[in-house]
């Protein structure tokens, strides 16, 4: 029988000898069945979320999800905690971290694997259900381990689509043998240590969660255009090698201040900002804080642009840390934010109501009282298969346009329909003109697909009843789902049928919804 000091020597000849760096998962799930030890194999797991964490806090600290590393790190190390209450908390944030770009999604998918990996006891790795040597590209991303997430992290990208650096990639799996074999001499310590959040950080997480969102058509096409203006007005700099564009504003209604900065390795070089992309941004805070303005209006944003010129985008509504020091912001300025965007008491964080004093005037939180009772979903469309079959809608989408059209465009629009049965409307925008042309046909079965591969996801969610796509000249695109809004050209009948195609639990069924489909109405468990 091999020595574990051996076995593991033999792993270091398979990552040197590896195009893309990477250790195989087959490599992985012997090694760690021949330790056979639940406790180890996740405090592996949780060293793994600690080495790749400072990659999601960097820029877009977020309090929640290291709480969370953090109570999974006191659960493994001190038998604090319990399980349960660790994917609970897990499946409350998966929404988040699936909203962010490729790093920062991989370094917080992380930590939600290791919450489940726990209450599993490892099962993924050491009772892997019906394995016969396939390696991690092989499987859905849902079920993908701790230390795959966190070597993507790390490396940049996913190995099986060719993104990242093979370098790195063997860099973080020579220190994850390093780390197995560590805590299988001595496992009751934390390798990695990680400080829990402030009590005035955990302060903010008592504010509900908001329903405002970025995610609509009209606010998507205004954060394009800022990114387009970054871009315009640091083409030099974009040709040259970056790792990311980062774009912090301040957005208040005593001032306006935005800066940025490029990124290359450790080093930060300075970048042109559009005055045009300030008055962009105060739009956009305006449009959200009219979405529910019990929910208030966020006074700090921070973009990050990555080089494939896909973005992250975080606002900040209640955390005044987040503004640098040197943007001058104190009380009196924040008087006049809660003046100009009242917002209601329970969405109002301590520090703020102290500012306000007693005789503030907090809206009264009645206005989006049907919006709250819809908890926030999980699906995705963040699936290998499920891009692939975006991909190919927009490659069909290309086909249709190019056989009727010449010429430069804005913007193109694939609107779906899915009540029924699936319909889809094309439009191109050039110039200003909107311009409808014909659609594929192809696309009619993909985008049924889709949505019938989204909800089998998490059916008690219900299926989506609008799918938009919005796809820009660079190539890049945004997609939006609209699950509970209802459709004007629709009948009763028609949400009735849909309904029964597609039932949900009643809790993700809006007010309207129930009232059409009556008392006898039967929703998912």
């Amino acid at each position: 029988m091999k020595s574990k000091r051996v076995e593991i020597s033999e792993l270091r000849t398979v990552i040197e000898q590896s195009g893309n760096g990477h250790l195989p998962l087959s490599c992985r799930v012997e090694l760690l069945q021949s330790i056979g030890n639940v406790e180890i194999v996740n405090k592996v797991f949780a060293e793994c979320c600690k080495k790749v964490y400072p990659l999601w806090g960097n820029e877009i600290e977020d309090t929640l999800l290291r709480k969370l590393l953090c109570s999974a790190d006191e659960y493994l190390y001190h038998g604090k905690g319990k399980a349960d209450a660790l994917v609970e908390e897990a499946n409350r944030l998966r929404n988040y971290v699936e909203g962010q770009s490729c790093t920062e999604s991989m370094a917080g998918w992380a930590v939600i694997s290791l919450c489940y990996s726990i209450a599993d006891h490892a099962a993924a790795m050491l009772d892997i259900d019906e394995y016969e040597g396939e390696d991690d590209g092989a499987f859905e991303y849902e079920v993908w381990n701790t230390d795959f997430f966190a070597s993507m992290a790390f490396a940049g990208g996913n190995p099986f689509v060719d993104e990242g650096d093979a370098g790195k990639r063997r860099e973080f799996w020579n220190w994850y043998l390093d780390t197995v074999e560590t805590l299988c001499r001595k496992s009751d310590a934390p390798l990695i240590r990680i400080d829990a959040p402030k009590e005035q950080e955990e302060e903010q997480n008592t504010i509900p969660q908001r329903t405002q969102t970025y995610q609509t058509p009209a606010i998507l096409s205004k954060i394009q255009e800022v990114i387009n203006n970054t871009l315009e007005l640091n083409i030099e700099q974009c040709n040259a090698e970056w790792d990311k564009i980062v774009l912090l504003g301040c957005c208040m209604s005593t001032g306006i201040n935005l800066e940025g900065y490029k990124t290359k390795g450790n080093q930060k070089y300075s970048t042109k900002v559009s005055l045009q992309s300030h008055y962009i941004l105060d739009d956009v805070k305006k449009e959200m804080y009219n979405q529910a303005k019990v929910e208030g209006a966020w006074f700090y944003y921070i973009i990050e642009l990555n080089p494939d010129l896909t973005y992250s985008i975080r606002f900040v509504y209640d955390d005044k840390s987040q503004i640098p020091q040197d943007h001058l912001v104190d009380s009196d300025d924040f008087v006049a934010e809660f003046k100009k965007y009242p917002r209601a008491k329970e969405y109002t964080p301590l520090w703020w109501q102290e500012i306000l004093g007693k005789k503030a005037k907090y809206l009264k939180n009645t206005i989006i009282v049907e919006q709250l009772a819809i908890p926030q979903r999980t699906q995705t469309y963040q699936t290998p298969a499920i891009q692939e079959k975006i991909r190919q809608v927009i490659e069909n989408l290309m086909k249709v346009y190019n056989e009727n059209y010449t010429g430069m465009w804005d913007k193109i629009i694939i609107k779906a329909k899915g009540i029924d049965s699936i319909t889809t409307n094309n439009h191109f925008i050039s110039k200003g003109t909107t311009t409808k042309f014909p659609t594929s046909w192809k696309n009619f079965d993909l985008m049924e697909e889709i949505k019938d591969e989204m909800y089998s996801q998490a059916d008690i969610e219900g299926a989506w009843l609008t799918c938009t796509i919005e796809l820009m000249p660079n190539k890049t695109f945004t997609i939006c789902f609209n699950y509970d809004e209802m459709l004007d050209n629709k009948t009763p009948d028609n949400f009735s049928h849909e309904f029964k195609n597609h039932p949900r639990a009643k809790e993700y069924t809006p007010m309207w919804w129930q009232e059409i489909l009556g008392k006898k109405a039967k929703y998912l468990e």
